[in-house]
């Protein structure tokens, strides 16, 4: 719903279509489908981002951190430097460190290989 803003994983696709990156099937259509509510984990997912080791993370990198109690994937957000995100936090898309207590990191994607 518009008057919620965009969650981390929406901030991401609209950060990829404005590269001319198109990501589908991942999608804000997608998104509101049964089983696709959190598209973070269809973007840790996807073979076409490469994993990269956490020390070569550079600006552009999406980062991706598990929940505490299960270890799922639930949120994403996009480097802007070694140790600084951006990223929608409920409700407000906002610059943060990436050890701002929003899970564990999981690890970093590369878009732009």
């Amino acid at each position: 719903m518009p008057a919620y803003g965009v969650d981390c994983s929406g901030l991401v696709t609209q950060a990829l279509y404005a590269s001319g990156i198109d990501s589908a099937p991942i999608s804000n259509i997608q998104h509101a489908q049964p089983g696709h509510e959190w598209n973070s984990r269809d973007y840790w997912s996807d073979s076409r981002i490469p994993h990269i080791n956490f020390n070569d993370r550079q600006r552009g990198d999406l980062i991706f951190f598990t929940d505490p109690s299960t270890g799922i994937i639930w949120h994403v957000g996009i480097l802007l430097n070694r140790d600084t995100m951006i990223e929608s936090w409920p409700y407000a898309v906002q610059v943060h460190s990436i050890y701002g207590n929003r899970g564990n990191i999981a690890g970093v994607k590369r878009v732009f290989a």
